[in-house]
């Protein structure tokens, strides 16, 4: 879920007790799948959602003993009975769900942080669950690995001897690179950092591209666009948008990403002016413009919503089918 640094980060803001609740298994319909959590606090405060809102409250409620026994705790809804008045219960969706509450200690929240830390700097992380045969944890661990290897892990539950295994892992949040600091791309930053990705800005005005403008971007590059470019360290799985409104430097920055075969790459402008933009460039069907699904989009607000619809739908690698 492209939430998941959202989430990790509200352990490190923190002031009280706060409990993990993790997705471990699911039969059937479910609106998240394995692995998704959220974060309890013991003030009733939450982080992150595991279903549409019918299931926190109910969460919130059960969270309480975990706190007084300082113990984990398994709960499992079985969402599939109509019939059933219980909170969370009779809602149709024809589906179970298995959810386990643990208290959040220093050990666990040490690894947590790292696992924020990890993924922000571009690693995946393993992460395995041992549980006893009445589903109540026994030992869990987090393990940094190499991306490639990801295809041969399952996020899933397994029986064991000793009762059952849970893994799963994280994957890096998706990069946005925008060049452009102008008024317009603040829509667009503010809803990707919202969305999930870590956002790069970048532009050669040091009086736009700062944290006071900017407060919630992860990085910020200025310089002159090559100089840029060469600190990026932009890669194939890299998402970038191209909105400065600067004819020359616009033009400069496209030929020297264009080597980096990066996910994405969308610019703002008219079709014409893109055109001439893009003559110095040898590979020019992967630059995409006009920018954004085609929704009828007016000012700055609507431009990114369509803006991150069509980067989603490229992450996702979504055909509508």
């Amino acid at each position: 879920m492209l939430s998941t640094l959202k989430v990790l980060e509200s352990i490190q803001e923190a002031a009280e007790k706060c409990i993990l609740a993790t997705i471990i298994q699911v039969e059937g319909s479910a609106y998240l799948r394995e692995g998704t959590f959220m974060i309890i606090k013991e003030n009733g405060d939450k982080a992150g959602l595991l279903s549409p809102g019918c299931l926190e409250e109910d969460l919130i409620l059960r969270s309480k003993e975990v706190f007084k026994t300082e113990l984990p705790q398994t709960v499992l809804y079985d969402t599939s009975a109509i019939d059933d008045a219980g909170w969370g219960q009779g809602m149709g969706c024809n589906g179970m769900m298995r959810i386990l509450l643990e208290p959040i200690t220093e050990t666990l929240n040490a690894s947590l942080l790292s696992v924020k830390e990890a993924l922000v700097q571009g690693y995946a992380v393993y992460h395995e669950k041992e549980l006893f045969a009445d589903y109540t944890l026994k030992k869990s661990s987090f393990e940094i690995v190499d991306e490639d290897l990801l295809s041969n892990i399952s996020c899933n539950l397994y029986r064991t001897e000793e009762g059952h295994r849970f893994t799963y892992y994280f994957t890096p949040p998706p990069i946005m690179v925008v060049f452009g600091a102008g008024e317009d791309a603040k829509p667009l930053v503010e809803l990707a950092v919202k969305i999930g990705f870590i956002v790069k800005l970048c532009d050669w005005r040091p009086a736009l591209c700062n944290e006071e403008i900017f407060p919630n971007v992860h990085e910020y590059y200025i310089g002159s666009p090559s100089q840029i470019v060469n600190l990026l360290r932009i890669s194939e799985s890299n998402f970038i948008v191209v909105m400065s409104h600067n004819f020359s430097k616009d033009q400069e920055f496209l030929t020297a990403v264009e080597k980096y075969n990066a996910a994405y790459i969308g610019v703002l402008g008219s079709k014409e002016r893109t055109r001439r933009l893009l003559r110095n460039m040898v590979n020019q069907e992967q630059v995409t413009f006009p920018i954004g699904l085609p929704i009828g989009a007016q000012g700055p607000e609507e431009i990114a919503v369509s803006i991150m619809a069509e980067i989603i739908q490229k992450y996702r690698q979504y055909d509508g089918n």
